[in-house]
Parts: structure tokens; sequence; C-alpha cells
């Protein structure tokens, strides 16, 4: 019988008249719960299920009544110990507050959730309800001096920001606190125990399959002098620093013609999937050949996919008179070709000669494990705010450019949203600006960063 997946529970959480019955129903796009202007109606948990293929989201969303009755009676107490032991059984809490108010409640609710030993594993999102407006986005300073790290600005009736909120609670489920996950047996299902996958990429005839030998210790690919020999994608596993890595050397990638065979496209597409299918890439070059435009073409692939990767330089035991500036100088040839490289590490190696061959992997375990970064949002509008100022007019036109809020929604690629006061205030210079900074503050070279602009002004 196949494993039957749990699925997350996600509650709203709060003090009375926050708005959590109206933020369900906005969530759920139906009336369920009972939503009026005083508090205490919600007087039990409320779930149900959300599907949101789009974003592959598939959850149940639960509303609990307010937590913050002060000398609850017998029915009111039985009430609260139900909401928290529905608490207690979440992967995520959306943690909602007032944008006008914070009273002494929302303070020790809060503090709740760090000490109590059931509740400090779970994720929280504090969602500040009550932002109708852009121009409330900019006055989150006192959440912040809260010491909250993940806040949205959302407003619930106005439904402002709640596709956002969908794409945060998809970005931090996956790392959520998981409970025990059983089949319908009641038989814990089997998981992959692979710590990430690695795909190696490059035109006919770079090397994948030498490389994959090299790394396997033995020959896994067929491994000739005629380009493109490797018609498939070959998987296979090794450990490496303690670390279990799935390895698939891609067939060649080679121009696509009139007069190529559909075995061809088939690779092509082929090696597409695998990189999509990878958590990082190691494209590798042939050091004789240099960079051409079917590698900017399979650099423009990795960009699209927003994968992790590092260029690998292969055959350089092949090149002669190498000197103490050849590195430097190939390098420099390459940032003419591609300026976009500046941003990628690079390591020369040879498959065949086995050399450098441990330094590539040590530097692949290192671009994955950069590659799983989450910045708190509370740290990425201290940093944000203080690259804007440091900008100063450099980068804008007439009119200066404001950020009122940013957001992580993805690690690979680094995805912020940010919350402008228009977008086409945001000239391409200072966007690559942002991208420096955020590469240089957060190591994230080799790592596709993606900047989002939103604003209510078109």
């Amino acid at each position: 019988m196949s494993s039957k997946k749990r699925v997350p529970i996600i509650s709203i959480v709060g003090r009375q008249n926050v708005g959590k019955s109206t933020l369900f129903n906005a969530l759920l796009k139906k009336k369920l719960a009972i939503t009026e202007d005083y508090p205490g109606v919600t007087r039990d948990v409320l779930r149900a299920r959300v599907l949101n293929p789009e974003k592959g989201l598939d959850f149940i969303l639960a509303d609990t009544p307010g937590l913050d009755i002060e000398r609850p009676e017998s029915l009111e107490e039985a009430v609260l110990e139900n909401a928290f032991r529905q608490v207690a059984e979440s992967d995520l809490v959306v943690f909602l507050l007032d944008l006008h108010e914070v009273t002494s409640y929302d303070s020790k609710l809060i503090d709740k959730f760090r000490k109590d030993p059931e509740l400090t594993q779970i994720p929280v999102l504090y969602c500040v309800n009550k932002v109708d407006h852009p121009e409330d986005e900019e006055d989150l300073d006192s959440f912040y001096k809260m010491g909250l790290s993940e806040i949205l600005p959302i407003s619930a009736i106005g439904r402002r920001n709640l596709p956002l909120l969908l794409e945060k609670i998809a970005f931090l489920l996956p790392t959520a606190k998981r409970k025990n996950q059983t089949t319908e047996e009641g038989e814990t299902p089997s998981v992959s125990t692979e710590d990430f996958s690695l795909a190696i990429v490059g035109k006919p005839n770079a090397g994948k399959s030498s490389l994959l030998n090299a790394l396997c210790g033995y020959d896994r690919a067929v491994v000739s002098e005629v380009a493109g020999t490797t018609r498939d994608s070959v998987d296979t596993t090794v450990t490496f620093d303690g670390k279990k890595i799935r390895i698939t050397d891609t067939a060649g990638i080679r121009r696509k013609s009139d007069k190529a065979e559909a075995l061809e496209f088939y690779s092509y597409q082929r090696t597409k999937r695998t990189i999509q299918n990878s958590d990082v890439v190691i494209h590798l070059l042939d050091a004789l050949k240099g960079f051409g435009e079917f590698d900017k073409k399979i650099v423009g692939m990795l960009q699209e996919e927003g994968k992790p990767f590092l260029l690998a330089v292969n055959k350089w035991d092949a090149i002669e008179e190498k000197d103490n500036d050849s590195f430097k100088n190939y390098q420099e040839r390459l940032y003419s070709r591609f300026p976009l490289l500046k941003e990628i590490q690079i390591i020369t190696l040879s498959a065949k000669e086995k050399q450098r061959i441990h330094k590539m992997m040590e530097m692949t375990i290192d671009l994955a494990a950069r590659s799983k970064k989450k910045i708190s949002t509370s740290e990425l509008n201290q940093s944000l705010r203080a690259w804007m100022a440091e900008a100063g007019r450099s980068f804008s036109a007439n009119k200066p450019p404001k950020m009122l809020y940013c957001t992580q929604v993805s690690v690979s690629p680094f995805h912020l949203i940010l919350f402008v006061n228009h977008i086409d205030y945001f000239k391409s210079n200072l966007l690559t600006f942002i991208k420096k900074k955020l590469t240089e503050k957060y190591n994230l070279k080799g790592i596709p960063i993606r900047l989002e602009l939103r604003s209510d002004r078109k």
C-alpha cells in the first residue's frame, strides 16, 4: 500500500479581535468562521483544507479563539485548553497582530511562544493586520523592536498581501517542525537519505563522463572522444566528507537544427529536466575550447531555473606553458565574454588525471549549504534600508526610489520581494548594486539572486 503523508497544519493565533476569523475566511475564499467586531466570537477551533496547486500548497488551516482570556471561567478554560492543544499540533503558526494596537496580551503570547518547551520548536510567522495602505508598511519599526524576526504586513479585509502570505507559508513549511508521518498501515514511509543532488552539465566532450568516473572511482559512464557519446542521463550516488550525494551526468547539450536527430532533442530535454531536478550544478568547460555561445545558453538555463552552480574548467593539464598568471588571464577572458561569471566560483581541474577533484567537491558541498540560506525579514529590511541610504541619489533618476518593505520567499534562487514606492524608479544599476551587496553580506556567490518589485502604483 502506498504511503500516505500527513497534511501539515497551520494555526492562526492571537488575542481577541485582531482579525483571525477574517483572515481564515479570506484565505479559504469562503465564509466559514463568524466574524463580528467584538471580541470572543470564535469559541472553538475551526479547521479547513487549503489546496493551492499554483503555489504547491496543501495544508489544514485552523482558526483558534482569542488566547487572552484574563480570568477564564470553566467553559472558557476548556476552550483555551483546546486552542493550545491545537497550536501544539501545528507545523507552522500564523501569529496575528494589530497594526494600530499592541497590548500586554500580545507580549504575553509572544513570550509564551518563545519560552514554552512545546511551542519553541514551531516556526512562527508574525502577520501585522490592518495594514490597509502602502504607506502603512513603513510603520513596522515598533514590531521589529519587539524582536520579531518574520513580520508580514497584511490586510485581511482588504486582501492586501494575502498572495504573499501564501508564498511565505510555502517558503517556511518545508523546514517546519514535522510530526511523525505514517502510512495507512502505521509504518513510517521511506524518505530519501541523500543530502543533495548534483548535476554535471556542459557541451558534448567537455569531459562530463570522465568527471563522473573520477568521482565514482570506476567507469560508471561511457567515455569516448566522440562528442555526444552519452545520450542519456546517468545517475550514481557517492559519499564525500560524510555527505551522500546523487550525481547525474547529463547527455551533452548540442545545437538544435533541422537535421538534428530526434534523439538529440530528447537529450536536450532530459538535460533541462535534470537541471530542474538538481539542487546544485557543475557547469563543465573544456579548457582547450573556452567559453562559447552554447555555454552562454547553459548559463542562461541555469539562471532561468535559479540553480546554484560553479564553473569547472576541465583538461587544465593539457594547457601548455602555464605560469602563475595563466588562471588569472583565463578568468579575465571569461569575464570579457560573459561578465555575469564574475559572480560565479571557478575552479580548474583534470578529470582524467584526477587533479583538484577533491577541492571541487568541497566547493560543491559548501555551495549546497549556502544555497539553503534564509535571512529573517527584520534583518533583510535593516540591510536593504541601509544600502538604499548608501546609494542615495547615485542610482536614481528624477524621482527617488523608496523601499517600503522586503521579504524572502525562496532559497534557490535567493528570491526577494520588494514593495516599493514605484517600480519605474528602481533602475537596473540600482538593482545590480543591491544584488552585489546581498552577495557580499550573505555569501551568495554562485547562487542566483532574484529581486521582484511590487508596487500599488503601476
